[in-house]
């Protein structure tokens, strides 16, 4: 079933690739900034016990195992102890990332391309009845700056629980195969305060 999906997703990449062609586009590289030297990622497969087999990679400092390394913490965001109760990262694991109303966190930056589609963590609600986290995707712009745009909103939990598997769609901007682009994704809490620990990313590799 995921693998239907993830051949939409290629599909939905070669629809791009057409309309960018048709508008005149001559590279990927107009839209964001690319690159085909990322360095490499270490798989592991953190949410079989919950029926994903897929393997993923921890982005830059997204375990917040000895802080927040690469990453941007604003409004209260610290790195507290109280791991995610499953350990899925490592049986020592000790510490997470908290969120507390008006903060938020983003995360260093990370290639992704075509093989990356999916963004996928822990989160826990800590107050609020009512609140939920909003996840946003940040893409770096070839002519300079960034643009924000909305992957998904995670819903109440009060304790540790596996987000559903986010697409996020920027990773279909490089638009070829062996091509990266830069992206970071915000974490936004909203009428209430949070906690996420263990961020992945899905690095599907096309056959």
């Amino acid at each position: 079933m995921k693998q239907n999906w993830r051949r939409a997703l290629v599909g939905a990449a070669a629809t791009m690739v057409a309309t960018l062609a048709m508008a005149g586009s001559a590279s990927a590289g107009v839209v964001v900034k690319t690159t085909t030297n990322c360095a490499g990622q270490v798989l592991s497969t953190p949410f079989s016990r919950w029926a994903d087999p897929m393997h993923y990679t921890l982005m830059p400092g997204g375990s917040f195992e000895g802080g927040a390394a690469g990453w941007t913490l604003s409004g209260g965001a610290r790195v507290t102890s109280g791991n995610e109760s499953y350990k899925v990262h490592g049986a020592t694991d000790d510490e997470s990332l908290s969120l507390p109303l008006g903060s938020s966190a983003v995360s260093a930056p990370m290639c992704v391309g075509l093989e990356h589609p999916t963004l996928r963590f822990f989160a826990k609600r800590n107050s609020g009845l009512l609140s939920t986290m909003a996840v946003a995707v940040r893409i770096q712009l070839q002519l300079g700056g960034t643009l924000e745009l909305p992957v998904g909103v995670v819903t109440p939990n009060s304790s540790w629980t596996p987000s559903l598997p986010m697409i996020y769609l920027d990773n279909l901007l490089p638009l070829l195969p062996g091509q990266y682009t830069p992206v970071s994704f915000r974490f936004t809490p909203l009428l209430g305060s949070w906690s996420i620990d263990d961020v992945y990313v899905d690095p599907y590799r096309m056959k």
